[in-house]
């Protein structure tokens, strides 16, 4: 008796702490109603770009190492940091402000200057594949530079010829409420909204690039929040309007995805995210300690994507489209840490995402 009663004492609690989420619009839906697509009229001006004093931030950071991409030459852009954090993040809001990213460029020297998506677009080799990498919740912009230059460090001498590499932040360093599990909740709304940006930034690449993303934690669920708009899904009741390629191919790669393992199922939050998706990589650590009390984070919520994997059920639910999805356990490698550097500087889990980076 007491056990169930401290169990529906904790399912009240959990209730209560998700009400003034929950109680919000339902933000994903897959029904498919021609009267919620968005038009171009309510997304533009979306080439824009947006001022952003942080796109001037430029740490000192060390040269990137001589023996990288065997193509690259100092002439040629290192990689680059697009930004949605002085974007709109709320499409209900009526002053929701202006569409658009802002763009940096990191180039071989060491050097951060401000550029643009068109110039960004211009530098690309349409023939090689581009890498796009998505943080997760309550990452500053400065510690994503810092993060993003060490990354490109780690990877780029192991790539065989020039690495494309796109790093896109966006505004998850705040505001706070102050209780934890609240913040946690919204940052994953907040994750599926800039789906849209992200989105926006895909279709302006060249189609015959390939594009492979990278999410850590919620950065995931946002590229599943955009390949779900890709496959003809909506977003907070919202289609996103252009084209993201109709040929382009697309993989993920997904390192301590903060999302139910069952959402890419058949009447799931991400259901049509497999329609365009060609191979998923989920990155288990059975160890992470911050997704352990994932369950917990709203009622009646599934197991992490990178605690579990993806389940029998859910291979089952999916049909052939099960035949996509890959499980790479890297609990030895990882430990039970949830942060990304634990990723990216751990030898398997490189060569797990080179192998989802060379087409």
């Amino acid at each position: 008796m007491r056990v169930s009663v401290l169990m529906w004492l904790r399912i009240l609690a959990l209730v209560l702490f998700s009400w003034p989420v929950c109680a919000q619009e339902n933000p994903i839906t897959a029904e498919l109603a021609p009267d919620r697509l968005l038009s171009a009229v309510e997304m533009s001006p979306l080439p824009a770009p947006i001022p952003d004093p942080r796109s001037h931030f430029n740490p000192q950071l060390p040269p990137l190492p001589e023996n990288g991409p065997a193509n690259s030459t100092s002439s040629l852009p290192a990689y680059w940091m697009v930004s949605s954090r002085c974007s709109v993040q709320n499409i209900h809001e009526a002053c929701r402000g202006s569409w658009g990213v802002t763009v940096s460029e990191r180039r071989c020297s060491g050097e951060m200057v401000a550029s643009s998506l068109p110039e960004l677009v211009a530098q690309l080799d349409p023939t090689q594949p581009v890498c796009i990498f998505v943080h997760g919740s309550f990452v500053e912009f400065e510690s994503q530079c810092q993060q993003a230059h060490a990354f490109y460090r780690r990877l780029a001498p192991c790539y065989p010829g020039r690495l494309q590499l796109i790093f896109f932040t966006w505004p998850s360093d705040g505001p706070r409420t102050g209780w934890f599990p609240l913040d946690v909740a919204v940052r994953g709304r907040q994750a599926d909204f800039n789906g849209f940006h992200l989105a926006y930034l895909i279709s302006q690449i060249p189609e015959s690039c390939p594009v492979t993303m990278i999410g850590h934690s919620h950065g995931a669920r946002m590229i599943l929040a955009t390949m779900h708009l890709a496959g003809g899904g909506t977003v907070e009741g919202h289609y996103f309007p252009y084209s993201m390629g109709a040929n382009r191919r697309f993989r993920a790669v997904l390192a301590a995805g903060a999302m139910d393992h069952n959402w890419l199922n058949p009447g799931q939050v991400y259901c049509c995210a497999l329609n365009r998706l060609e191979c998923v990589l989920n990155l288990r650590n059975r160890r992470d300690s911050a997704l352990g009390f994932y369950p917990l984070s709203r009622p009646f919520a599934h197991r992490a994507v990178a605690r579990s994997g993806f389940t029998r059920l859910d291979y089952y639910l999916l049909g052939a489209n099960g035949a996509k999805l890959h499980d790479a356990d890297v609990t030895t490698a990882v430990g039970a840490s949830h942060y990304w550097p634990e990723y990216y500087n751990s030898p398997a889990v490189i060569s797990w995402v080179l192998s989802y980076l060379t087409y």
